[in-house]
């Protein structure tokens, strides 16, 4: 495949997953349960590009705009050692099933360790793994309790490479906007909420015996 043919298929991957990505994902918070701790992941749109696997000049903002309207061209990102062809091709069908992390049942890893960060928590499907960094600015100092998604791997050792897993209970969902969660995405039926958690969670959902 020349090089001009590969570049739009990734073009054409990249502005799909953001399509998916802004749909479904972009500006919603979600609230993962199990066993008795639970964490809040918020899904900004300036992480989008790095999901990607590609490199760019444009800043994070513009790029994602970009990609969600159709408008990235071929020229706007590019390849390099660190980032290349081959990582990127294999990262985009994954991240255009991202959601699926969040609607489905998915293992909780702790502690994943790759060749450079060592990840407190990720999300799995055992097909890929979403690694999820704390919500910082650039002093380290904590902006909110929620997660932030920063590496998308695919590769089926990232259990091996971690140091403990749960399989989830519950998955919750609301606009970041809104004060409680007030959509069900996931849930065990043999289990119940936590009685600490259910000022999380809106009445209606309560009411049905969550």
């Amino acid at each position: 495949m020349k090089k001009k043919d590969k570049k739009e298929l990734i073009r054409q991957g990249i502005t799909d997953a953001a399509q998916i990505y802004s749909n479904e994902l972009a500006g919603k918070s979600f609230l993962y349960v199990y066993g008795k701790d639970f964490f809040e992941v918020f899904f900004p749109v300036d992480h989008f590009q790095h999901l990607t696997g590609v490199e760019t000049n444009l800043s994070k903002n513009t790029f994602y705009r970009n990609a969600k309207r159709g408008k990235l061209s071929v020229k706007q990102f590019y390849f390099s050692s660190r980032y290349p062809y081959k990582n990127a091709k294999k990262k985009l069908p994954c991240l255009k099933r991202l959601p699926e992390l969040t609607n489905s049942m998915v293992c909780i890893l702790k502690d994943m360790t790759t060749s450079t960060v060592v990840y407190k928590l990720s999300v799995s499907n055992l097909e890929f793994t979403l690694g999820l960094t704390e919500d910082l600015d650039s002093n380290g100092n904590k902006l909110s309790d929620c997660y932030l998604p920063m590496s998308l791997r695919v590769e089926d050792s990232s259990v091996e490479k971690s140091n403990d897993g749960e399989i989830v209970d519950f998955i919750f969902s609301k606009d970041s906007s809104d004060g409680i969660y007030n959509e069900l995405m996931f849930k065990d039926d043999e289990k119940k909420v936590p009685d600490y958690l259910k000022a999380l969670i809106s009445r209606e959902l309560l009411e049905i015996g969550i």
